[in-house]
């Protein structure tokens, strides 16, 4: 897309357009940037760390925790998410923020 096919879509001016693409907007506001993301068909989310390729990059364990989720009836993953807030509650088995070693460890 062209400054001018950008700017017509977000109804973000071309001069704007042209300070951030430049680096010369060194803290555009939010609301600028979304306007530009989202007429060339993106989310805030796809600007990510956390994300590639438009997904979350899910860990083995984390990968296989949500594959057995989804093998679960409605009420089973109600239980599965009650008896996960309940382990968080407890504390024992949540990671030191810290140090990231579990609680057991630390």
């Amino acid at each position: 897309m062209t400054i001018e096919e950008i700017s017509c879509a977000s109804g973000v001016p071309k001069g704007t357009l042209n300070k951030l693409f430049a680096g010369q907007t060194k803290d555009p506001q939010l609301s600028t940037v979304s306007a530009v993301v989202h007429c060339m068909g993106y989310t805030l989310d796809d600007l990510s760390d956390d994300t590639a390729n438009g997904k979350t990059q899910l860990t083995p364990t984390q990968a296989k925790l949500l594959d057995s989720f989804d093998q679960l009836n409605e009420e089973g993953q109600i239980k599965a998410v009650e008896y996960v807030e309940d382990l968080v509650l407890t504390g024992r088995y949540k990671k030191c923020p810290a140090s990231g070693l579990d609680a057991k460890e630390a």
